[in-house]
């Protein structure tokens, strides 16, 4: 039943011939907080969230530093990507996502150099139309900071009518962006699913959830384990992740090893942002 739950994050690296092209190839699990690094270099926040009108504007900052001792060149532009199911997704050109946010959004500067030690901020603008059908919808993208590289010219040898091939790595680095329009209607995630899992490597316990609502929501999940027996009670730790409309999530809890064996109740708890609704589910098990 457990499948990876891929989200939030894109780290994209991919390596072709006299020249770099990028490819989202993962989105992993991050908090908002997180700062991305590669190689020295680190692009933060992780997330940007708006809450724009239609008819209205708003700008936000993303800093990228060089902490290296070599100079460093970066491309910023954007991507759509559409999510399916359990976080399967689908990266497509700007304008062409169905919760398109890249074509209300502009970045300044759109290419960046960084003197080794050296930091820049850029602005990233939302201009919602107050005529656009789609303004009052959630929607998202990917802002993608790329690492630039020149084309390196290979020499192919005695041989004039060989073709020389170059490999030149890059790595790139994604801000996800959120607009969700103040006229969200439904916020709403449900927990569809609460199990445990016992193997003899690990003991987990996971969580379904799925946003059944209109918006995109930002939540946290936790939780509580109770020693049927003695009645002594823990919480694990506290997970916060964003999920968009119509997506499902697995949150894994692992157990600490040191547990001992016997009957335990285990509560997990979800806040949605609602003022009058917590989503709860109990399970019983046995170690």
């Amino acid at each position: 039943m457990l499948r990876t739950l891929i989200t939030s994050l894109v780290i994209a690296t991919q390596i072709s011939a006299f020249g770099s092209e990028v490819k989202i190839s993962e989105l992993n699990n991050a908090q908002d907080n997180f700062k991305y690094e590669n190689a020295g270099v680190a692009v933060s926040p992780a997330h940007l969230r708006f809450n724009v009108e239609p008819g209205g504007s708003k700008t936000s900052k993303v800093t990228i530093n060089n902490d290296t001792e070599r100079p460093g060149s970066f491309k910023l532009s954007f991507n759509d990507f559409n999510m399916n199911g359990y976080g399967k997704s689908e990266f497509l050109k700007p304008g062409t996502g169905d919760h398109s946010l890249s074509k209300w959004i502009n970045v300044s500067p759109s290419f960046v150099e960084l003197k080794p030690g050296e930091k820049k901020e850029i602005v990233v603008t939302i201009s919602v139309p107050a005529d656009d059908a789609d303004a009052n919808k959630a929607a998202w993208c990917v802002l993608l900071v790329e690492q630039a590289e020149e084309r390196k010219t290979i020499d192919p040898g005695n041989n004039s009518e060989q073709i020389a091939f170059g490999i030149i790595p890059t790595f790139a680095f994604g801000v996800f962006i959120y607009q969700n329009p103040p006229n969200v209607e439904s916020n709403k995630v449900d927990i569809i699913d609460f199990d445990f899992f016992s193997s003899e490597t690990e003991k987990t316990l996971a969580i379904d959830v799925e946003n059944v609502g209109d918006g995109i929501t930002y939540c946290s999940i936790y939780v509580e384990l109770t020693n049927l027996k003695t009645g002594a009670s823990e919480k694990i730790a506290m997970k916060t992740f964003t999920i968009v409309p119509g997506l499902k999530r697995v949150f894994k809890f692992p157990l600490p090893e040191n547990y001992s064996t016997g009957s335990y109740s285990a509560v997990s708890v979800l806040d949605f942002g609602s003022d009058e609704e917590l989503q709860a589910a109990e399970i019983e098990f046995t170690l």
